[in-house]
């Protein structure tokens, strides 16, 4: 028996459908170049694909560990959705806005960035000034106005820290939140 072809995705497709809709395993192996058994395969693999829709014809794929997709899982499940396959259709469908940057956020580590060149600025200040003082054999001079600079370098470098761990939050909730609409309305009928 000679080996028998791959079908492309166009064909498994309209082989599900065509199955559904009375057409014998026989008809569709011969209409097709394939074995009977290669359509039994086929049939069965496309058991949980939507054959209503015949232009859904790409795949994707993607590996998890067994944490990611246990937590995916989760949220499926907490959303009433069944099937991976659709949680994935209605994050695909939502994602037009979900993965851009945001004008807030790239604002946000402009202004970040602005930041923390000041900062390196005035920390090469401070060493290049250590610097020359240890070179010269002398102790650093360190005057009260380099003492108050030093605390506010100090602090400018901590409200840097908590700045940018607030935007990052703020983006992850807007994230959760527009992820969860999505799977909402994909759960509601409503995609």
């Amino acid at each position: 028996m000679s080996r028998s072809r791959r079908l492309l995705p166009p064909e498994r497709f309209s082989i599900a459908r065509d199955y559904a809709n009375g057409l014998s395993a026989k008809a569709l192996a011969a209409r097709h170049g394939v074995s009977t058994r290669t359509i039994h395969y086929t049939i069965r693999a496309m058991g949980d694909a939507h054959v209503a829709n015949p232009s859904r014809t790409r795949t994707i794929g993607v590996r998890l560990s067994d944490e990611e997709l246990a937590a995916f899982d989760t949220v499926l499940k907490a959303h009433g959705i069944a099937r991976r396959g659709d949680g994935l259709r209605a994050l695909v469908h939502a994602a037009n806005g979900l993965f851009v940057t945001d004008a807030d956020l790239k604002d946000g580590l402009h202004d970040s960035r602005v930041a923390l060149n000041r900062v390196g600025n005035n920390v090469s200040q401070i060493a290049k000034r250590l610097n020359e003082a240890k070179l010269k054999g002398l102790t650093p001079p360190l005057d009260p106005d380099d003492m108050a600079q030093l605390r506010g370098l100090a602090g400018l470098v901590m409200r840097f820290g908590d700045q940018l761990q607030q935007i990052i939050q703020q983006r992850r909730e807007g994230l959760a939140l527009r992820v969860s609409t999505a799977l909402k309305a994909f759960a509601n009928g409503t995609e």
